[in-house]
């Protein structure tokens, strides 16, 4: 059958055809634009399947471009860079909220580090990303990080001497004591006249059991600064894995103990909390900064009026970490610059200018925030918040 115009009834109209040829050269020029950027332009559905992916070859990809289409993340880029980007994705598309993040993975031309910034949700529903390649970008970051570590550490280097110094003193002077007792029972067993005393040499061994006890103790707190110094003080360019927020907290408490502790009382509100997607060490290079920055706002030689306060809680489905100090404050004017880079307050000589602002680029990374609250005169809390596993809510108020 046709129509009164005579065209078959599976015949499209000719309307349809030039609409069919108009949205073929549209989405062909649009390929066009994509594939002559320097990156990746991808449609993701929540769960990672790749609905579609434009880019100019396949240097940039894990995979060739004609082979990812409808396959998931997990699938393509393995199961140790893919499940935390499924876990990115899938936040974007169920919340809406524009994520960005990076992560780092082998490609063609070796190991390149990428961005990925949402631009769209479909009702599909789905998200489209554009993944920029940073490898440059992030090798510079990467040795300002480091930088900013070993200036910490010249920072601490005072400190940490005193920490290694103190079980030293007190391990050397329990063994010689050990070593003295063990003399003395020889002496009774081998020189004495009939038989030896047992009541001096129980109580000798006695003394040199818990002298060297006392020893072990200073061994094991030894092992424990250096271990923390080690964490902190290697590089890495990874971000992804699973961190003890708890245990990186406490280490850069650690670490930073004799350097508060002449300007302040330590407060400790740290509390278990679950692990969550990043670096151990990077996060305590976070903690760390910012410990310093509240033993540096706090003048020395009264140290029990002033007080500094580490919190470590959860909120809803968020890790939150505070650092609060009952320093000399930040001024308004600025609280608005306090995460530029090489911005300062302090004197000439006195710190980088990068701390804070690495501890922002840092925290961002990870997918989480950091924001500062401060009075003139009475103190400063900075508020560190970190995603959970499916974390997705609004940030919640202070702890």
């Amino acid at each position: 059958m046709g129509d009164s115009a005579g065209r078959g009834a599976g015949t499209p109209p000719p309307e349809d055809d030039a609409a069919k040829r108009a949205l073929e050269a549209a989405e062909q020029r649009l390929r066009q634009v994509l594939g002559s950027t320097d990156g990746i332009v991808i449609e993701l559905e929540a769960d990672g399947r790749c609905l579609a992916v434009w880019t100019r070859g396949d240097e940039l990809l894990a995979a060739p471009q004609d082979t990812v289409v409808g396959r998931t993340l997990v699938d393509i880029l393995g199961p140790e860079v893919g499940p935390p980007m499924v876990e990115r994705v899938h936040r974007v598309v169920t919340t809406g909220q524009f994520e960005r993040f990076e992560y780092a993975m082998e490609v063609a031309g070796g190991r390149r580090w990428f961005c990925a910034e949402p631009l769209s949700l479909s009702p599909r529903p789905s998200a489209t990303f554009f993944i920029r390649d940073i490898t440059l970008q992030k090798t510079l970051e990467l040795r300002l990080i480091q930088a900013d570590r070993l200036a910490s550490l010249g920072t601490l280097a005072a400190s940490v001497a005193h920490e290694v110094s103190n079980p030293l003193g007190y391990i050397s002077a329990n063994l010689n004591f050990a070593l003295s007792g063990m003399a003395e029972m020889r002496k009774a067993l081998t020189g004495a006249q009939g038989a030896p005393d047992l009541a001096f040499l129980a109580l000798t061994l006695e003394e040199c059991r818990e002298a060297l006890d006392e020893a072990r103790e200073g061994t094991v707190r030894l092992l424990h600064v250096t271990g923390d110094l080690k964490m902190y003080a290697r590089g890495e360019d990874s971000i992804e894995g699973w961190a003890n927020v708890q245990q990186a907290f406490e280490s850069s408490l650690n670490m930073a103990q004799g350097t508060l502790l002449l300007r302040a009382r330590i407060l400790n509100r740290l509390q278990p909390v679950p692990l969550v997607r990043g670096s151990e060490a990077r996060l305590g290079q976070v903690f760390l900064n910012l410990l310093l920055n509240a033993a540096q706002a706090i003048p020395e030689g009264a140290p029990e009026q002033h007080a500094v306060e580490v919190r470590l809680g959860v909120e809803e489905q968020w890790v939150v970490a505070e650092v609060r100090d009952t320093g000399v404050g930040i001024a308004p004017e600025h609280l608005k610059r306090i995460f530029d880079p090489f911005f300062t307050t302090k004197p000439v000589g006195v710190g980088t200018g990068l701390g804070l602002s690495i501890c922002y680029s840092i925290v961002k990374g990870l997918g989480g925030e950091i924001s500062v609250e401060s009075t003139v005169g009475k103190g400063t809390c900075f508020r560190v918040v970190l995603p959970l596993r499916d974390g997705a809510t609004p940030l919640p108020e202070p702890i």
